[in-house]
């Protein structure tokens, strides 16, 4: 996008302050979130490599009538990131807990990954293009990560850095033999497979599958833009701060203690989900996902 087509649509942005619309939080097969919502609305096709400056605004007026929470104050950035992400929108808010400075990064997908009825697809795709359809849904992502730097131009943010993980160790306050060695990761390195990685990380902290129902279908920390990142399913900015103010600290202590108390609330938030698993219409595997209420949460 050009400099001034980016601006025009963060000043919108700016200036959204509703609440979203009731909708029903969903992982699919392919471990990708999206939520359901109980009316449809048209993705009208766009280019798959490089989506057209108007298609892009009609998809971010979209967004901001069904989830004006996920993208409230927030910064679109001017390119996919990491770039081979495209048909993607990625949506950033630097913010600082005490010295620590983290990303808030909420990405919906501009492409329809669900199976469509015949009857929903209004213009079939071709190979440069992807199809208008009638959906009910949005795909989307919330990661929140340590920041490096920021690079911004006047009061838009149009990349970063991330603060890299460097394959540190977690202390883990809790009764294990004193005398077994604290586990270290390897440095991680664009080549490793994160999965192994990012499994030993919630061993480490503690994430057993009585406390994360989701298990490994989708992790709530792991290892994004190379930067130890915590994960979350629900599309709302003030709902997600809420809770990441609680447990912040472990994206940055991981050569340090983690405060008992961090890991505590750590653990209660990963326990308020509920997972029911049940079947798309299109035959394949789906899990619902329901957060049990808590007072801004």
């Amino acid at each position: 996008m050009k400099v001034q087509d980016f601006r025009s649509i963060n000043r919108l942005l700016g200036d959204v302050s509703a609440k979203n619309k009731i909708g029903e939080i969903f992982v699919d097969n392919l471990h990708s979130p999206y939520i359901q919502f109980s009316e449809r609305f048209t993705i009208h096709g766009t280019s798959i490599t490089e989506p057209e400056f108007g298609d892009i605004k009609d998809f971010v007026q979209t967004v901001i009538k069904y989830l004006p929470e996920g993208v409230e104050g927030t910064s679109l950035l001017p390119e996919p990131r990491p770039k081979r992400e495209t048909g993607k929108l990625f949506f950033v808010r630097p913010m600082m807990f005490g010295s620590y400075r983290f990303l808030y990064v909420f990405s919906v997908d501009m492409l329809y990954l669900g199976g469509a009825k015949s009857e929903e697809i209004k213009r079939a795709g071709s190979q440069n293009m992807t199809p208008t359809i009638v959906t009910d849904r949005l795909y989307f992502q919330v990661k929140i990560i340590p920041i490096k730097r920021i690079m911004e131009e006047g009061e838009h943010v149009v990349d970063f850095e991330a603060k890299r993980f460097q394959g540190g160790e977690f202390r883990v306050e809790s009764e294990r033999d004193e005398n077994k060695p604290i586990r270290k990761f390897s440095e991680i390195f664009d080549e490793i497979d994160f999965s192994d990685t990012e499994s030993k990380i919630r061993e480490e902290l503690g994430i057993t599958s009585d406390i994360w129902k989701l298990g490994r279908i989708y992790s709530p920390i792991g290892i994004d833009y190379l930067s130890l990142a915590l994960r979350f399913l629900n599309p709302s900015l003030p709902k997600t701060i809420f809770h990441f103010k609680n447990f912040y600290q472990i994206l940055e202590n991981t050569n340090e203690t983690i405060p008992e108390g961090t890991l505590k609330s750590f653990h209660e938030y990963l326990s308020s989900f509920e997972v029911e698993r049940t079947v798309s219409k299109s035959g394949n595997i789906l899990w619902k996902v329901n957060q049990k209420s808590t007072d801004n949460g």
